[in-house]
């Protein structure tokens, strides 16, 4: 169970999240609250559906609210968009993807109704929160790809919890998302240095192994994206540390067939997690200076 996701993307949901707009006809007709979904098992959000899904390729959309229109465009961007991450990863075999048996395509819930602006990934099923009657896909786009390579994750993984450091899983999801571009220079790293020097660590993220190693009263909502968010460019850039895809993905196996993340993460990227959480600083201005 995820319990970062809402806070990740606050600052981001405020941005697009505005304007209810009016209702179609068959959001009025809203009365059926369907008590089922694998989400009920494997998230600690017990919310009901209208009891008529939509399902595609890859994905079901369901909704507490939703018009039917909606719900066929949030239908064909996420199969289009889990298509994308699929193509990043190289990536065809989908009998070797793990669904939760519940499932027989990635869930989709579409919250129209509830107040709380969320936007999460459990296993099987990703939550993404539309107050518009018609699916915006160019303000969308980061907040589902980004899922749903959490997504992927754990349906690589094949577990109820995510196995790599939370570091490392943001990272990853921003990356295949479009990434933020806030750290592009040394001056940029100096910044965040400053702005976090009275933290352990100074903002260095390969301390953030899991949500509660964020240090107390920083400011993390969303604010961390910034520099996981150089962090993955780095590792997989040429100029950086010059791994792939693949290297992310083998990781994912590798937690699959029990490994840790720190072994999984040596074995594949060289480097241990104690040397690349004493290097960091020095590595990301090496690589600042090579851009």
């Amino acid at each position: 169970m995820q319990k970062h996701e809402l806070l990740i993307f606050i600052l981001v949901l405020i941005s697009i999240l505005t304007g209810c707009g009016d209702k179609e006809q068959d959001d009025i007709n809203n009365a059926n609250e369907i008590e089922e979904g694998s989400w009920l098992k494997y998230s600690p959000l017990d919310w009901t559906h209208d009891g008529n899904p939509v399902s595609g390729t890859h994905c079901k959309v369901y909704s507490d609210g939703a018009g039917q229109t909606l719900k066929l465009q949030c239908l064909e961007f996420a199969d289009l968009m889990f298509e994308d991450i699929l193509h990043q990863f190289s990536f065809d075999n989908f009998e070797d993807l793990i669904l939760p048996p519940e499932n027989d395509k990635i869930n989709v819930y579409i919250n129209t109704e509830h107040e709380d602006n969320v936007a999460y990934a459990y296993w099987g099923t990703i939550f993404i929160t539309i107050r518009t009657t018609e699916l915006d896909t160019n303000r969308y786009e980061y907040l589902f790809k980004h899922e749903l390579t959490h997504e992927f994750e754990f349906l690589i993984e094949g577990y109820v919890n995510l196995g790599t450091d939370f570091w490392f899983r943001e990272a990853i999801a921003i990356y295949c998302g479009g990434g933020f571009n806030f750290i592009n220079t040394v001056d940029d790293l100096e910044d965040w240095i400053i702005a976090n020097e009275n933290y352990p660590g100074q903002g260095n993220p390969i301390m953030i192994h899991a949500w509660e190693d964020f240090p107390e009263g920083a400011d993390i909502t969303g604010y961390y994206c910034e520099v996981f968010d150089i962090t993955m460019k780095y590792l997989l850039d040429p100029k950086g540390l010059n791994k792939s895809y693949n290297d992310v993905l083998n990781v994912f196996y590798e937690i699959r067939e029990g490994n840790t993340f720190d072994n999984a993460f040596q074995n594949n990227f060289g480097l241990s997690l104690a040397v690349f959480e004493v290097e960091f600083y020095d590595r990301i201005r090496a690589y600042l200076l090579a851009l």
